[in-house]
């Protein structure tokens, strides 16, 4: 391939909702290099979430916005599928790389239109387990299979999910199956000693509070009454900051009060401030019942802090069977509530050196010059194997 020839890749997710899928597309958006040519291709987030706009800022990205393409099967899906083909056909990609269930399922249909020579997918997390009704979820799964047979690599995030994709459900064969994992940038966690405080006084807390954070959204799968119950058997001077938002919100807090933890549970909405949040917090927690790739908790070991979680999806690998954090097998409130004591206690004692190590960890895995380094050698891969130049 000549050096000089210009290959343009497509990038094609349902929206930039809050969550590590949208600051993954926009990273490689923004930042692979020449001769590669991007475009980013999304629809609009559904009523109720909010947007990674200062994601989009940061990364200096200009979406282009596909109507009808959204999260939600629904009518218009035909229309969305219409109108990605005349975007690509003006675009001319020679890759279609396709993130999340939605997006890969229009997008890679939309290529196979064109002729698109190399299509990708990214699955950022799968809905073939604990989202839908049997029937539905053998549904997803035929689908799936027969977009797999049309698509030239798929990428998963980590192994357990490769294992899953290739063997489990049997989407696509070992040998189309890439293991890449997420990539962050964590310029915003190298020093977080001048935020120490903020958001304590925000919120009237003294510094001897144990803190310990939930950052994602409120919705069934991430099971937050798991991490309420457990909350209420941990220790009784501890409180817990639920950061995000969703349709689970208002039920939420009504089940705090119910549960007698108004004062000690603050729930903070969306917000960008996660250097300032995570420079407070001795502990982050995560109850999923199914789980991509937890940008939470890689989040929290790139700020030095300590990770709690359910051992579900990719959460083991990445805290490499509970080598970075507390990993929690059962989901026994008891048994969460003792990991979150175990957490905190962990994260107030922490040396320089434990949190350096970690900090190092997160980098060296889940860095994005490591991520672009992996998409740039796939591509080329892909594209020597199909002889284009």
């Amino acid at each position: 391939m000549s050096p000089t020839s210009e290959i343009r890749v497509a990038r094609i997710i349902a929206r930039l909702n809050i969550g590590g899928p949208a600051i993954h597309v926009c990273s490689l958006t923004s930042r692979l290099p020449a001769p590669f040519v991007s475009r980013l291709f999304v629809g609009d987030v559904a009523p109720g979430e909010d947007e990674m706009s200062d994601v989009v800022r940061r990364e200096s990205v200009q979406p282009i916005r596909v109507p009808g393409l959204g999260r939600a099967i629904r009518p218009t899906d035909a229309l969305a599928l219409w109108n990605l083909i005349r975007e690509l056909r003006e675009f001319r990609p020679h890759i279609v790389h396709t993130h999340t269930a939605k997006a890969g399922t229009l997008g890679r249909l939309a290529a196979r239109a064109l002729g698109v020579p190399i299509v990708v997918h990214t699955f950022h997390g799968h809905v073939l387990d604990g989202y839908f009704s049997p029937l539905m979820t053998r549904t997803f799964l035929t689908i799936e299979r027969a977009l797999g047979r049309v698509t030239d690599a798929i990428i998963t995030l980590s192994p357990r999910q490769h294992n899953d994709i290739a063997t489990r459900y049997r989407v696509a064969p070992s040998d189309k199956v890439h293991v890449v994992p997420l990539g962050f940038d964590f310029s915003k966690f190298d020093d977080l000693s001048a935020l120490r405080g903020e958001l304590r006084r925000e919120l009237g807390l003294n510094q001897d509070i144990p803190l310990i954070a939930s950052i994602g959204r409120l919705t069934a799968i991430k099971d937050h009454d798991l991490l309420l119950e457990s909350f209420r058997l941990a220790r009784e001077d501890a409180h817990l900051l639920i950061v995000g938002g969703g349709e689970e919100e208002a039920r939420l807090r009504q089940r705090t009060t119910q549960l007698g933890l108004d004062g000690r549970v603050h729930f903070l909405g969306f917000r960008s401030d996660l250097d300032r949040i995570l420079a407070d917090t001795d502990a982050v927690a995560l109850t999923s019942r199914n789980e991509g790739t937890p940008v939470a908790l890689i989040e929290a070991l790139a700020a030095g802090r300590t990770p709690v979680s359910t051992a579900v999806g990719g959460v083991e690998d990445v805290l490499e069977g509970g080598r970075w954090g507390e990993l929690v097998r059962s989901r026994r409130p008891a048994d969460f509530g003792r990991a979150i004591d175990a957490a905190l206690e962990e994260g107030r004692v922490l040396s320089e050196a434990e949190v350096i190590a970690r900090k190092a960890y997160a980098r060296r895995r889940f860095g994005v010059f490591r991520l672009i380094e992996d998409h740039v050698a796939l591509y080329r891969s892909l594209l020597e194997k199909k002889r284009i130049s």
